[in-house]
């Protein structure tokens, strides 16, 4: 028997193998994708069953269908006339947005100083300062929260903007996660750069930063989501209705809509969730990237 002979059933056993391979792969490929699918159907309908409440023309939602007989507007107007039961939830949304926004661009310009400087910048004492740094993100918000009061009541910035954006300014977590993405950036380009004539905040600003954008856009949209959904400072930080972020907002509608019209909380949910939701979904490429770059997968 000659060797083609033996090596022809050979070589169809590997191409059926290797067909039942590919077939398995898709098959759960397929699986997984309706299983995601499943997942994203039952996440999303309390999200649309809220949108669609904030129509509702019924006083009460609790007995109402998923598609209301009558759909209406007159819930979103209370946002901006709530009939003097409730805050102006609009102030409310435009105060949350200059804090939020306000304060990542600030977290991003500081942390990522404090990240190069760690990183490219050896002085002594620099790994102290970041196992300091480090040890200090164990410490829960709560406990600083006193005396954070007491400082910024010593500075008169309570119920100001100054005191909703500052503390989210210096982020410990954002400051540990860039300088991991400057570490893992090869040393040569820096000193390349410097070579040829560059000075520290040359490589910062044209070497460093372009090439941590990953990691930029993952501590945005944490600091982001952080200062817009922050509850606790806000109610300690602020004293009049005018400077109320949004989440505090909520619980006044709560209390003055909630037993008898849903229709007008649903409608404040979503103006709550909204901005977040789009900034995720925009980003969360990166936020994948950042995690990947770093190291930290689970």
């Amino acid at each position: 028997m000659s060797t083609e002979t033996l090596a022809a059933p050979q070589a169809g056993a590997a191409a059926r193998g290797r067909r039942s391979r590919m077939t398995a792969s898709r098959r759960a490929k397929y699986l997984a994708t309706a299983i995601a699918a499943v997942v994203a159907v039952g996440w999303s309908l309390p999200l649309v069953w809220t949108l669609i409440g904030s129509f509702n023309a019924e006083r009460l939602t609790s007995g109402a269908g998923f598609v209301p007989s009558q759909l209406t507007a007159e819930n979103w107007t209370k946002l901006v006339q709530p009939d003097g039961r409730a805050v102006n939830v609009f102030v409310a949304f435009f105060n949350s947005t200059v804090v939020a926004v306000c304060a990542t661009v600030l977290a991003l310009v500081v942390c990522s100083m404090m990240a190069y400087a760690l990183a490219r910048l050896p002085f002594r004492g620099s790994a102290l300062v970041l196992s300091v740094i480090v040890l200090a993100m164990l410490i829960p918000t709560e406990v600083i929260l006193v005396p954070l009061f007491q400082q910024f009541a010593a500075l008169g910035l309570l119920n100001t903007y100054g005191a909703l954006i500052i503390p989210h300014v210096v982020s410990l977590f954002g400051v540990v996660l860039l300088r991991q993405f400057i570490a893992n950036l090869p040393v040569e380009l820096t000193e390349a750069a410097r070579i040829d004539g560059a000075n520290a905040w040359q490589n910062y600003r044209y070497i460093v930063l372009p090439l941590i954008r990953p990691g930029l856009a993952t501590l945005g949209i944490l600091v982001f989501l952080a200062a817009w959904n922050d509850f606790l400072w806000p109610l300690i930080a602020t004293s009049t209705p005018s400077m109320q972020t949004l989440p505090l907002a909520l619980i006044t509608f709560r209390s003055a809509y909630g037993d008898n019209e849903y229709g007008v909380v649903m409608a404040s949910t979503i103006l709550a969730i909204a901005p977040p939701l789009l900034v995720f979904l925009f980003a969360q490429r990166f936020i994948v990237a950042g995690i990947s770059n770093t190291g930290l997968k689970g």
